[in-house]
């Protein structure tokens, strides 16, 4: 079995900037997002992510991005200001794992 990834630069409005196909973006609130993948992954996936083009370079190294909820079908991001509340941010991931049948509860 090989490795499939899977990547995206998403900005904070949840629209995709630029990535690999088989995945979509929702925003679901203040710096919560749902990125949901074409296909299942036939096991978790490992995902990976940062916080990018804030535009300054005093940005405080406390903002970050987290996945609190991955599965196969789905990952939840979280993006936070340096208060550690939550706030619409520009982002990117890699998810890496073994691609497998079609999400039936995928959505351009």
């Amino acid at each position: 079995m090989s490795s499939d990834i899977l990547w995206g630069a998403v900005n904070a409005n949840g629209t995709t900037a630029s990535g690999s196909k088989g995945f979509s973006v929702t925003r679901q609130g203040t710096g919560q997002y749902v990125i949901s993948f074409r296909n299942l992954f036939q096991s978790t996936p490992s995902i990976v992510g940062s916080q990018t083009n804030y535009g300054v370079l005093p940005e405080n190294t406390l903002d970050n991005v987290v996945f609190p909820f991955v599965d196969t079908g789905t990952a939840t991001v979280l993006t936070g200001a340096s208060n550690g509340g939550p706030t619409d941010r520009n982002f990117s991931f890699i998810a890496i794992g073994v691609v497998g049948p079609a999400n039936p509860k995928f959505k351009e």
